[in-house]
C-alpha cells in the first residue's frame, strides 16, 4: 500500500503553491528587515556629535575659569549648563554630585561675600529638610527652596519663575566655596557626555511636524506593515485564483 505523505517543509516545498507563497513571505520579510534595520544603520553610519548650546557656552566660560581670566558672567554660565544637566533624569549619581559640587562653587564666586554664610545655613536646612519630609509638597520645605531661588536665582542671572530656578536649590550642597579636585577634572567630561548627541539630516528634518527619525520609526513602519499584511493577502488570493485552488467550505 502506497504511503502519502504529509510533511510540509516551508524551506523545501514540492508543489507550485508552497514554493510561490515560501518566496513571497521570505521577500516581505526581506522588505520588512531593510525598512528597519537598514534604516538604523544608516542613521549610525552618517550621525556626527553634535554638542549643544549649553555645552557650547559652558566650555568657553570654564576656559576661561581655567585660564584665570573669568568674569561674573562665566560663572553664571557654567553653573547655569550645570543645573541644565543636573535636570537630566539619567545621570549617574556620582556625576550628579560632582555638578553640585561645581554649581555650589560657581556661586559662591558671584554671591556678596558677606551674604554667603546665611546662604550657606539655608542650603544646609533645606537638605536636613529633604531627609525629613515625606512629600515634596511639605509647606516648610517649600518655603526654604523659595528663599534660596529669592537669594541665589539672580546671582546667577536665572529667571525666578523658570525650570532652572526650580532645580537649582536641590543642585546646591553643604559646602558652597569648595570644590574638590577630583571633581575640578571631572566636570568638563560629564559636561561633555551629557550635552553631546548625535544627530544628522535624517534626525534634524522636521517631517509633518515631527523630527523625520521619530516619524519614521513610529508612523512610517506601522503603515507599512499593514501594507505588508494586505500585499500578502492580495499576493494569496490571485494566486489561488491562478492555481485554480479552491478551499472547501462546509
Amino acid at each position: 500500500m502506497e504511503k502519502e505523505e504529509y510533511r510540509i517543509s516551508f524551506f523545501k516545498p514540492t508543489t507550485l503553491q508552497a514554493r510561490t507563497n515560501r518566496n513571497l513571505i521570505v521577500k516581505l520579510f526581506i522588505s520588512w528587515a531593510v525598512a528597519i534595520f537598514g534604516f538604523q544603520i544608516l542613521l549610525r553610519v552618517i550621525e556626527k556629535p553634535v554638542p549643544e548650546e549649553a555645552l557650547i557656552t559652558f566650555s568657553a566660560g570654564w576656559e576661561n575659569i581655567e585660564s584665570g581670566n573669568a568674569t561674573y558672567v562665566d560663572y553664571q554660565v557654567i553653573a547655569q549648563s550645570m543645573i541644565q544637566v543636573m535636570g537630566k533624569i539619567t545621570i549617574k549619581p556620582d556625576d550628579y554630585d560632582a555638578l553640585k559640587d561645581g554649581t555650589g562653587w560657581a556661586l559662591s564666586k558671584v554671591y556678596p561675600e558677606e551674604d554667603l554664610p546665611d546662604l550657606q545655613k539655608d542650603v544646609q536646612h533645606l537638605n536636613q529638610l529633604k531627609e525629613q519630609i515625606t512629600s515634596l509638597r511639605d509647606k516648610e520645605y517649600l518655603e526654604a527652596k523659595e528663599i534660596i531661588i529669592s537669594k541665589a536665582a539672580p546671582a546667577l542671572g536665572i529667571g525666578e519663575g523658570t525650570l532652572l530656578a526650580q532645580l537649582l536649590p536641590i543642585g546646591l550642597d553643604d559646602q558652597l566655596q569648595l570644590l574638590a579636585e577630583e571633581n575640578r577634572r571631572k566636570i568638563p567630561e560629564i559636561m561633555s557626555l551629557y550635552l553631546t548627541h548625535n544627530r544628522s539630516v535624517l534626525t534634524d528634518t522636521v517631517f509633518l511636524g515631527f523630527p523625520f527619525h521619530y516619524f519614521y520609526t513610529a508612523v512610517f513602519l506601522l503603515v507599512f506593515f499593514i501594507g505588508l499584511c494586505w500585499i500578502y493577502c492580495y499576493r494569496t488570493d490571485k494566486l489561488h485564483a491562478k492555481l485554480n485552488f479552491l478551499e472547501k467550505i462546509d
